[in-house]
């Protein structure tokens, strides 16, 4: 011990290799991030945080590592630099974004040019993650002279989430980043430097990393009280999201001995600072069967930095590890100083997360008895997602057989107790008894006395004991040789992407990446969090209500600002202005005062010198704050039933016939009633809300906005500071995504932001953490419907009555414009004679709800599909020929419920030739044989129609415009009043300026959106935008572009008429002149050189009393064709194949469009299937807020067969170039994803039963409409 305390007695500088050098920082604090560092101190911006914990991937980096005790070859892995802390690099490599340019001599990297070539970026936020999970892929196989299939790309890329591209382009990235030549890293440079470091033991303040584990047994011996870290993936959590002080920090990821695997004496011994990957494949090499809980357990940069031991000594009752080790008789070594101890792993936990250690005491190995390899063991994992999500239930079961008898048994449960456990009377009901139905059955009866499991936000306690024993019985099924696949795979092979023709029209037309692609893959593209801080830039965090409902009485301010680090607290007292950032009505407070709305709402803003210490100070808001509670109300049936509404009521009735609606239902051969349950969806927008306040001379201020509406920035700012709106200036280069939700509600950021950075005469940002972004802004609307319907013996509607409930949340923000979109998408694509509809904005304690990608459109046809659906199973016939029979027609029958006409009707040739290439009817019939074969898995198809609107219903906002200047030397710079949050608009714009004035794409730049160039703009919103701001810059390039034509005839001599722009040049009788050359001469000739131009979209009318008009320019259609494989024991679904065929007129970039065709079809589903928006029912806490508990799809879910192509059209109205708009449309696609589901659900009682399937679909709901049709058709 003395010798141990003598060698601590120095603090060392912390060194490691980075960016091709030797990095040395002393005095670095144990819990600053990697992520932290690089951002903030290396001023690396390519490295992203989008949720700090883990879980979005937007941060990974990797590292280079030597094996500290056996020698060998450079070992690099991703990790996730927001959980690691910059102590833990001490004699490692890091590898960022910003390496793989200088790795291939300054140019992209084969990795980086395989993402832009497969248009794998769209807002480019994630893109240096992913680029850094294929990277070390890429190096990896590059090692082992291999190549990954499509599968295991999608495994790799477990830990980075997309909300943009589907997910498609970016595998189609890692299949082609391996075509030569090779980029390989030097990693005999690398090794040679991390040798010179040395392996010395590390000691900071605070900080100690022993080498060996007698060293590490002192050092806790000694300091009993110093938290262990190894992997950091729960500590790091809590530093990041807990801001927990971790006082003194002993680090075992130096001790080389703890990271050992070896057999000795028929025992796997598995070190506690193995990584879980390492852990877990040993473990899968000798158990195979454990392959897909390993596959499915975290993602790769969790599975990296994690460590068995920590996995182990956390317990966890949701952990993966425990149960499968349990399972396996596993046996712990814990040390303490020189005594080692022996425990059974099923003695170890005494409750929740509590566990046997002694002070000072810590795991040191894993014992497995290779004994165990005798036994039958299965383990199940069930999780809303397949990838990187906590188990619901997590069951390892183990038989030790003696012929036909169950010699012994161990059951092993996570998620259903406060600790993992045995499941000792179910145990007990298997010993000694036959393996047999029966002994299983008396199993699943024996569950309830091991279990009492608890309802949360991943699952109920009803599902949870239903699902247990659901596995229970699954098992039997597999030992009896009636195995199925956890992840089936579709029986056709994949086929290659559509191709993307392009037309030859110069830029208007071709397949052109994205115009930031080249920066998003290096991690130069320029995000509000980039830009550099000036200096005194002071960081502001938010002060949140922790109740739903209540008064507010007192805010003991003081006591915040004596904090450290904070400058100024602001409540909504200090605002100089208007204290409201209402979108329409004049009702949502920038901060509260009075009166608290619900769990999440600002109250007030601290201003301290960094964002740690505005963060810290924010987070004592419940000791601060003197509130009077009130029982809040949640629900939008609760509100509607009690007549709270955020809006008046609107009411749309039309008749075909001139009869009420009533009577046509009642005269109707059948009739139909229902309810439907349609769950909302959380934006998910990668860079989270944030705003830069930078006050200017004379009372001006500049304020930088991840907005898609900076014009309404800018007025909400004004108002707030008591200003006018000139004295504003929004900018917004590009966001890191917004699908709606940065239109309206980034207002708030703004306005407090700017109203501190007035108060203070500082620069003032304002980013707030993802849990708080979860909390504070809304989402897509939830909906209630309750239909009734009258139909004929072909299925189609006579009469339809719908009631339209949403859940606006505390206040109206956009519901009013989102129900009427609704209202006005009931109709999909079908003919409803006689209709009457009445949509409430429910008023409730909760969030507002605020818009999303379709903005109400979706909830409201998704309604009548599952009508629709339901007629289908009641008249026994094919839901497609139910749709068919209700299409919209072309001469009669199209007349929309608000009265107008659909003139452009193409819903018939799309649906036709969908149905034929993709095989439907073969399909179906091969379906029903599988499900005729198969009694626990089944299939469904569907194919379902899209029609959607493009345009604001308010007229007014339907207009834009654009300044296009030429510069002397030929180049040109667009800047128009759209905004680029990742869907092309920059590059198509640019394309239409490009085409309109013959010059290549390469001579036109877009810059920032700002509302000191462009005034009044609309936001980026309702898919117009290439519609609205394309016909903008159009205009103002065709100006220039007549203006340069007068200059070019007289210098070709010929008439203006005759002057062709292209290729770069101007042409005419045989002669041509360079562009560059004609500017020369139309400036010396004071030719104005610069424009502005301006559109208003046509045509448009709406009276909003009565929700009747024309709102929409025209409707884009498309249709697609989805088959599911439903576990009927679990509710596990997977997506087997999709086929899109969508109609966006002649397109102006076919690849931008296909990529938000496939991206909006991934979104769509993750709203339909597994994105479920969960509160507390008492308090009102989101309970999903966080990637750890709101679940979007991974590469994993992009379904195995996904062909998507452009329908062949041309927009009948005079659209830009005769596009159509593709933002939003698609997301309706996936209601074949649902439909699917519900096909499949329905083959359980041979579709004579309607199943009763909300929105998710959650395995939980799968499940339960699987109960209700067993016992519907007297199964149960």
């Amino acid at each position: 011990m003395a010798n141990f305390l003598l060698m601590t007695s120095a603090v060392q500088a912390i060194r490691f290799y980075h960016q091709g050098r030797i990095v040395e920082l002393d005095e670095v604090p144990a819990t600053r991030t990697v992520l932290d560092w690089l951002r903030e101190d290396a001023h690396c911006s390519g490295t992203k945080e989008g949720c700090n914990e883990g879980d979005c991937g937007a941060c990974t980096v990797a590292l280079g590592d030597l094996p500290q005790d056996a020698g060998g070859p450079l070992r690099v892995e991703t990790v996730n630099a927001c959980m690691q802390f910059v102590p833990t690099l001490h004699g490692k490599a890091l590898f960022t974004v910003e390496d793989l340019k200088a790795m291939n001599g300054g140019v992209l990297h084969p990795v980086q040019e395989a993402m832009v070539a497969c248009h794998g970026s769209q807002c480019g936020f994630c893109t240096p993650g992913f680029v850094m999970s294929l990277w070390a892929a890429y190096e990896r196989h590059l090692h082992a002279g291999t190549r990954p299939d499509r599968a295991s790309l999608a495994d790799e890329l477990a830990g980075n989430l997309c909300r943009c591209t589907g997910y498609r382009p970016i595998l189609d990235a890692g299949e082609r980043m391996f075509e030569p030549p090779a980029v390989r890293l030097d990693t005999g440079a690398v090794a040679k430097a991390l040798e010179s470091i040395g392996t010395d033991e590390l000691v900071q303040d605070r900080f100690h990393a022993p080498q060996t584990v007698e060293q590490l047994a002192g050092l806790l011996a000694a300091r009993p009280k110093a938290r262990l870290l190894a992997g950091g993936t729960d500590i790091g959590v809590w530093v990041n999201k807990q801001l927990r002080d971790l006082g003194e920090v002993v680090y075992l990821g130096r001790v080389a001995s703890l990271k050992r695997i070896e057999e000795v004496d028929g025992e796997l011994r598995i070190g506690a600072g193995a990584s879980l990957e390492a852990a877990w494949s040993a473990l899968v090499e000798r158990w195979p069967q454990l392959r897909e809980m390993w596959v499915r357990f975290a993602s790769p940069p969790i599975r990296h930095a994690g460590t068995m031991g920590g996995n182990v000594a956390n317990g966890s009752p949701i952990g993966d590890s425990a149960p499968v080790l349990m399972a396996l008789d596993a046996v712990l070594e814990l040390r303490l100083g020189e005594r080692v101890r022996r425990l059974r792993l099923d003695e170890f936990y005494t409750g929740y997360m509590a566990n046997r250690l002694e002070p000072g005491e810590f795991v040191q190995t894993i014992v497995v008895p290779l004994s165990s390899l005798s036994r039958r063991v299965a383990a199940y994992k069930i999780s809303k997602r397949f990838d990187s999500d906590i188990s619901a239930v997590c069951a390892v079961l183990a038989l030790e057989m003696d012929g036909a008898i169950v010699r012994d048994a161990r059951c092993v449960f996570g998620g259903m107790a406060a600790v993992v456990k045995r499941a000792s009377a179910v145990e007990a009901a298997l010993i000694g008894q036959a393996w047999s139905a029966d002994a299983v059955a008396a199993a699943q009866d024996a569950l309830a006395q091991d279990f009492q499991p608890l309802s949360d936000m991943r699952a109920s306690a009803a599902y949870r004991m239903e699902v247990s024993r659901n596995l229970l019985q699954r098992f039997w099924l597999e030992t009896q040789g009636k195995a199925v696949p956890v992840r089936p795979s579709s029986d056709d092979a994949l086929p290659q992407r559509a191709a993307m023709q392009s037309r030859n029209e110069g830029s208007v037309g071709s397949a052109l990446p994205h115009e930031s692609a080249h920066l998003h893959v290096a991690g130069e593209a320029r995000y509000t969090d980039d830009i550099p801080e000036l200096n005194g830039t002071l960081h502001c965090a938010l002060g949140l209500s922790p109740v739903a409902r209540g008064t507010l009485q007192a805010v003991d301010v003081a006591r915040i600002r004596a904090l450290p680090g904070v400058v100024d607290v602001i409540v909504a007292a200090d605002i100089p202005g208007v204290n409201d950032c209402g979108a329409i009505v004049h009702d949502d407070p920038i901060l509260a005062e009075g009166e608290l709305r619900y769990l999440g709402q600002p109250v007030f803003a601290v201003i301290a010198r960094s964002r740690l210490d505005a963060r810290r100070a924010a987070a004592l808001a419940k000791q601060v704050l003197s509130i009077a509670a009130l029982p809040p109300v949640l629900t939008p049936r609760d509100a509607h039933a009690q007549g709270l509404h955020a809006l008046p009521p609107m009411h749309l009735k039309r008749s075909d016939a001139g009869r009420d609606v009533a009577s046509s239902i009642a005269a109707a051969p059948h009739r139909l009633k229902g309810s439907l349950s349609v769950g909302g969806q959380e934006q998910f927008y990668l860079e989270g809300q944030i705003s830069v306040a930078v006050p200017q001379e004379d009372g001006g201020m500049v304020v930088h906005c991840s907005t898609q509406h900076p014009s309404e920035m800018q007025h909400h700012v004004a108002t707030a500071l008591g200003q006018s709106s000139n004295a504003v200036r929004v900018e917004c280069r590009r966001m890191g995504g917004g699908f709606g939700g940065k239109e309206s509600q980034s207002a708030q950021f703004a306005c407090i932001a700017a109203v501190a950075a007035r108060r203070l005469d500082k620069p003032v940002k304002l980013r707030v953490d993802r849990d708080d972004d979860f909390l504070i802004t809304g989402r897509r609307h939830c909906f209630e419907f309750d239909y009734e319907a009258g139909f004929d013996d072909d299925g189609r509607v006579l009469g339809y009555e719908l009631t339209l409930i949403s859940r606006a949340g505390h206040s109206a923000d956009l519901s009013g414009p989102v129900m009427t979109r609704a209202i006005c998408h009931v109709d999909n694509a079908y003919w409803l004679p006689e209709v009457s509809m009445h949509g409430y904005s429910a008023r409730t304690n909760t969030q507002s709800n605020t818009a999303f990608r379709g903005f109400g459109g979706p909830q409201g046809a998704i309604v009548t599909e599952v009508l629709l659906d339901s007629i289908a199973r009641t008249l026994g016939r094919d839901p497609l020929e139910v749709r068919r029979a209700n299409f919209y027609g072309t001469q009669s029958r199209n007349v929309t419920p608000y009265g107008q006409v659909v003139d452009d009707n193409v819903i018939g040739p799309i649906v036709d030739e969908l149905e034929r290439t993709s095989g439907y009817r073969e399909r179906r019939t091969a379906i029903e044989a599988f499900n005729a074969s198969s009694p626990v898995r089944k299939r469904g198809i569907a194919l379902t129609p899209v029609k959607f609107g493009i345009s604001f219903n308010v007229k007014h906002l339907n207009q834009a415009g654009a300044l296009v200047h030429v510069y002397t030397d030929g180049s040109i710079l667009v800047n128009h009043g759209g905004t680029e949050m990742g869907q092309g608009l920059h590059t198509k714009v640019a394309q239409v300026v490009a085409h309109e004035l013959g010059v290549p794409l390469s001579r036109v730049r877009v810059s920032a959106t700002d509302t000191h160039k462009v005034v009044n703009t609309s936001a980026t919103a309702a898919s117009s935008g290439s519609d609205l701001n394309g016909k903008a810059a159009q205009d103002a390039a065709r100006q220039i572009r007549e203006r340069l034509a007068v200059v070019a005839a007289q210098a070709l001599g010929v008439d203006v008429a005759d002057v062709r722009f292209e290729s770069d040049a101007v042409h005419g009788a045989g002669r041509h002149l360079s562009f560059k050359e004609l500017v020369a001469k139309a400036y010396e000739a004071r030719v104005q050189l610069w424009s502005d131009g301006f559109y208003a979209t046509p045509g448009l009318h709406w009276d909003r009393n009565t929700l009747t008009g024309h709102p929409f320019y025209y409707f884009a259609y498309g249709a697609a064709v989805s088959e599911v494989e439903v576990d009927t024991l679990t509710g596990e679904h997977t997506l087997l194949r999709a086929d899109v065929l969508h109609d966006v007129g002649r397109s102006l970039n076919p690849a931008v469009d296909l990529g938000q065709i496939e991206g909006a079809f991934i979104q769509g589903m993750g709203w339909l299937t597994f994105e479920e928006l969960v509160w507390h029912p008492q308090s009102g806490l989101l309970w999903t807020h966080a990637p750890s508990t709101y679940k979007i799809p991974t590469a994993n879910d992009c379904p195995p067969v996904f062909n998507v192509r452009l329908f062949d059209n041309v927009n009948v109205q005079d659209s830009i170039h005769r596009s159509k708009a593709v933002g939003e449309p698609p997301l309706l696609l996936a209601f074949s994803v649902f439909l699917a589901i519900r096909d499949a659900v329905s083959a359980v009682g041979g579709h004579r039963v309607d199943p009763p399937l909300r929105v998710p679909a959650t395995p939980e709901a799968v499940l339960a409409a699987v109960r209700s049709v067993n016992a519907s058709s007297g199964k149960a």
